[in-house]
């Protein structure tokens, strides 16, 4: 696709946290990428109310698919936030037992986890619960070491810099109306916005 005479490999809808990683995973491809986005800036759309936690990989049912993007998409996370100097915090989690009842939910939790391959889980006694959350009410806990919290927009921004970095493009203000496949191969797509483009 060409815009302005630039050439593209591929067109992103979206510069939002999927979208930009994405275009990110193309341009490590040696793909060159345009990424358009409706907004006056990255990051505006669902992607603003993203809770930002990173998830250790407790849950998902073993030998999922999304058990297994999970862990490693957490390992790889963590690895780009530090070497892009994204804040983050690694705070780790608590899943409690408020009561005995309550004990051999958290224990299928904590089998869960460990047959996931999440690193470092372990059951710990309400007490041990109380001494790193005074407020608990527990009477037992799972701790989960490699759950935290991340700066969401200041990942997407790294994003844009290594996209941008590897020859792609990220058009702000464009929202995506079609795209055609043109008779010999390739698409030309089309943006609109105040200055409405083709890409072809």
């Amino acid at each position: 696709m060409t815009k302005l005479g630039l050439d593209f490999d591929a067109a992103v809808i979206g510069a939002g946290a999927v979208g930009l990683a994405t275009a990110h995973a193309l341009g490590q491809r040696g793909l060159s990428v345009v990424v358009l986005e409706q907004e006056a800036a990255v990051g505006q759309g669902i992607s603003s109310r993203n809770s930002e936690v990173i998830h250790g990989g407790l849950y998902y049912p073993t030998g999922s698919l999304k058990a297994r993007l999970c862990v490693e998409g957490r390992r790889r996370l963590y690895a780009f936030l530090e070497a892009h100097k994204v804040a983050f915090d690694r705070c780790g989690k608590l899943v409690v037992a408020p009561s005995d009842p309550d004990i051999p939910r958290i224990q299928a939790v904590l089998d869960q986890a460990l047959a996931n391959g999440v690193e470092g889980v372990e059951s710990i006694t309400g007490e041990e619960a109380r001494a790193l959350e005074p407020e608990l009410s527990a009477v037992a806990a799972v701790v989960s070491p490699e759950s935290g919290v991340f700066d969401s927009h200041g990942y997407m921004l790294a994003l844009v810099g290594e996209m941008e970095a590897a020859g792609g493009w990220v058009a702000l203000r464009a929202p995506f109306l079609k795209a055609e496949a043109l008779p010999g191969g390739g698409w030309r797509v089309f943006a609109g916005g105040e200055q409405p483009s083709e890409f072809a």
